[in-house]
C-alpha cells in the first residue's frame, strides 16, 4: 500500500515557507538579514529539488505531494535566479 513519507511533506513544505519568504524580504530593511534570506533560499531550493526527486523515485511512496514540492522548488529556483539577476542590474536596459 503506497502511502505518504516524511520526505514527500519536507520536500513540499521547504519551497512553500521559502516562498513566503521570498516575498518577506521586501518589507524587511536590515541588510544582513536580507542576505542570510537569500543564503537560505539559495539552500533552500536545490535541497528541496532533492528530496523530491528521492520521494519521486521510492516505490512505496505516493508521487503527488513530492510532485507539488519539485513544481514548486522549480518555481523557487526561477525565481531566486531572476531577482539575482535584477540585483546585478541585468534586467536594466
Amino acid at each position: 500500500m503506497k502511502k505518504y513519507s516524511w520526505i514527500s511533506y519536507v520536500s513540499a513544505g521547504i519551497p512553500i515557507v521559502l516562498i513566503g519568504l521570498l516575498f518577506a524580504v521586501s518589507k524587511i530593511t536590515n541588510e544582513s538579514v536580507v542576505k542570510s534570506i537569500f543564503y537560505t533560499l539559495s539552500m533552500g531550493a536545490p535541497l528541496s529539488i532533492v528530496l523530491s526527486i528521492i520521494a519521486l523515485t521510492k516505490r512505496n511512496e505516493k508521487n503527488g505531494i513530492a510532485f507539488v514540492g519539485l513544481l514548486s522548488a522549480i518555481l523557487l529556483t526561477g525565481a531566486v535566479l531572476y531577482v539575482l539577476a535584477l540585483g546585478f542590474g541585468m534586467g536594466e536596459t
